[in-house]
């Protein structure tokens, strides 16, 4: 039964990849190529690695693969991201906006959007960090140990603004859980769009459209930038002041992509966020 699994894992990254080239060759300009080539691939990645974590012999090995799959998530929509912003404020690179584009009204407007700028403690971050290291070489030599805590200590150092603000943002296990289901939910759902889009080969409507933000951290704004990122068929762009601009692909029905990010974000804010920020869960998002 597990064979069974790992080989349909495979056979859905090898699909999702021959999508993503079919969707280069379809799709108008590069941000929406993006969304073909950045997000099917990264999901048939992610197959990939279900079936090699499925067929490996050991518990420490599935961890391993495992945690190349969330530092997947990290690092790959981060670089996505600033591909399109790139593509967007270069001049000289065609792109095709058919509906909107929320982005070009704001552009130079004040960048400060964080409430509090305060950092958290180094120690829990070099803590996470230490670990994440050791896992990843799957050894506790001294060396291996030595390596964790100096590149620890620098990131600690060079992103203070990343730092857990612990006790006042305590992680909620139960609240990361549901963001989780929220997002590997959204995540399902998005790829079925994208595939139906690429095979039917409806008409697009690429959009810029600026969504409030109530979250308050670089940590919290990370996530739900990633979040949304790496959903197919959304790419956030740009933060400016209290909004986010995403790229969406096809912009057909405004207000699911709004109730989905909010959902999104209050997910989020409800494992990470500090109480105050959790309150304001309950007075809704901001206005547009």
């Amino acid at each position: 039964m597990i064979d069974l699994i790992a080989a349909i894992a495979v056979l859905l990254s090898g699909l999702l990849a021959v999508l993503a080239g079919f969707g280069l060759l379809r799709f108008p300009d590069v941000l929406t190529r993006l969304h073909a080539a950045a997000k099917a691939a990264t999901v048939g990645l992610i197959a990939a690695t279900l079936a090699a974590a499925l067929e490996v012999e050991t518990i420490g090995a599935a961890a391993l693969l495992v945690l190349v799959v969330a530092l997947l998530f990290l690092s790959a929509p981060t670089g996505s991201s600033l591909l399109a912003r790139a593509a967007y404020y270069d001049p000289e690179t065609p792109l095709t906006l058919t509906r909107r584009d929320d982005l070009a009204e704001d552009v130079g407007a004040d960048e400060s959007q964080y409430e509090n700028p305060r950092p958290g403690r180094a120690s829990l971050l070099m803590g996470w960090l230490v670990i994440v290291w050791i896992a990843l070489f799957a050894s506790g030599t001294t060396g291996v140990i030595l390596g964790a805590v100096i590149v620890a200590a620098g990131v600690a150092t060079a992103l203070p603004r990343y730092r857990p603000r612990w006790p006042e943002g305590l992680l909620k296990p139960a609240a990361l859980l549901r963001f989780v289901i929220i997002f590997v939910r959204s995540l399902v759902a998005a790829n079925v769009d994208v595939v139906r889009t690429v095979v039917t080969r409806r008409s697009l409507r690429p959009s810029i459209v600026r969504f409030p933000l109530r979250v308050s951290t670089r940590t919290e704004t990370t996530l739900l930038v990633n979040a949304v990122t790496f959903t197919p068929g959304t790419v956030g762009i740009e933060i400016i002041g209290r909004h986010l601009y995403v790229h969406i692909l096809d912009l057909r029905d405004e207000d699911a992509f709004r109730k989905e990010i909010e959902e999104l974000e209050t997910s989020i804010i409800a494992a990470f966020g500090t109480s105050h920020e959790r309150a304001s869960i309950n007075r809704g998002p901001n206005p547009a």
